[in-house]
């Protein structure tokens, strides 16, 4: 058979492919943003500052000789892509989540992938929950490892029996700390229990976390340092892209741990490193987060806003349901795709910007609407929102 033919076959298969997602109308596309955000996960706000509280300058503490008059990074970290200044940065990053290292990646997505590829081998055996973000099952099946089993979402007892059936190997247990599309918290508290009792290693994605829950009530640091389990987890996950606004995403640990990912994550290794400007907007988060100032109780108080009216209905008697949730990402279970597009285009015509959520991202029988809140919106949004959803579902 020809190249050419090699290639109308495959072409043949990318039309077949997008024409079973139109059959089940769930074809993605890209749609510019409304009026209303409900829908990004910039949960503080702090993408679209004009102050200069995140201003990206060249006088600004902390950022000497990142170069940025420098448009790019020239190469990886491991070749030209390396400063000094990178280096103060993760030591900062490492000093507030309370951690001996932390290492920079371009993005939460590459952190994920190399970092699990990174740190197992073929006798590893992974569990994770049925519920981890994309990136950290890609990340497992990228690793040399073939030993990959799911537990029940939140499920400590499923994952204890697991755990027991395969403590003989090399463990390694993958959770997040708020889930991206359940918006619940994991019970990390009984999982790092779990894994210190089995001799697990423990991952934790903290995406959703960062700058949204902490030591404090109304601090950022993430869940784990909420919980007092910093030396519990063995590898963290902080990423910039949510809640603070910026790029990229810093795997926080060891120092054994930090020298193995250098040495072994690939996306690391053979990626151009984030160009200096990225460095300088994260640097701006991190004075930002750690500022004695520094509060996300507005946000909170939205969020119990929110809660407060939906709770004052009776949703589940026309078909759907609110996922518990006291975090940013607020879930209604709708369960049937046309009818979440049909509520999708209702609160699009009140320029409110919410997007379905469909199978494969969840289990078929779950489609949603995932809503975002931020500390931006207003109660006079919040209105406008839970009266067109409870008028979409009659």
């Amino acid at each position: 058979m020809s190249s050419t033919s090699h290639f109308h076959t495959l072409h043949t298969q990318w039309a077949k492919r997008l024409e079973q997602r139109d059959a089940t109308q769930q074809r993605r596309r890209l749609r510019a943003p409304l009026a209303i955000d409900f829908c990004s996960n910039d949960y503080l706000g702090w993408a679209r500052r004009e102050d200069s509280l995140l201003a990206i300058s060249r006088t600004a503490p902390n950022l000497k000789n990142l170069e940025l008059n420098q448009q790019g990074a020239t190469g990886s970290r491991l070749l030209s892509g390396q400063r000094q200044a990178i280096s103060d940065l993760e030591t900062r990053i490492a000093q507030f989540h309370q951690t001996p290292a932390a290492l920079l990646f371009n993005s939460g997505f590459d952190a994920n992938i190399g970092t699990l590829a990174a740190i197992s081998n073929r006798h590893t055996v992974f569990i994770y929950d049925e519920l981890a973000h994309a990136s950290l099952i890609d990340g497992m099946r990228l690793s040399m490892s073939r030993h990959r089993y799911k537990f029940r979402h939140n499920d400590v007892s499923h994952l204890a029996q697991l755990l027991r059936q395969h403590q003989d190997k090399p463990l390694c247990v993958v959770v997040e700390s708020i889930y991206s599309m359940d918006g619940d918290a994991a019970p990390l508290l009984t999982i790092a229990a779990l894994t210190k009792q089995f001799n697990a290693c423990l991952v934790v994605d903290e995406a959703h976390a960062t700058g949204i829950f902490g030591v404090n009530q109304n601090s950022g640091e993430g869940l784990v340092q909420r919980l007092g389990l910093e030396r519990a987890v063995d590898v963290r996950i902080h990423t910039f892209g949510k809640g603070l606004g910026c790029h990229g995403a810093a795997v926080v640990g060891s120092q054994l741990l930090i020298d193995t990912l250098i040495n072994f994550a690939r996306p690391l290794i053979y990626s151009t490193a984030l160009p200096p400007t990225s460095y300088a907007a994260i640097a701006r988060a991190y004075d930002a987060l750690a500022h004695p100032n520094f509060s996300n109780a507005e946000l909170h108080a939205l969020i119990a806003s929110f809660r407060a009216r939906i709770e004052a209905m009776n949703w589940s008697e026309h078909g759907v349901r609110w996922l518990d949730s006291s975090s940013p990402i607020q879930g209604l279970i709708i369960g049937d795709v046309a009818r979440t597009l049909d509520m999708v285009d209702t609160l699009r015509a009140q320029q409110l910007d919410v997007r379905p959520i469909f199978s494969p991202t969840v289990p078929a029988g779950s489609e949603r609407l995932r809503i975002c809140l931020h500390a931006f919106n207003t109660t006079n949004e919040l209105d406008i929102l839970v009266q067109t959803l409870w008028r979409a579902v009659q």
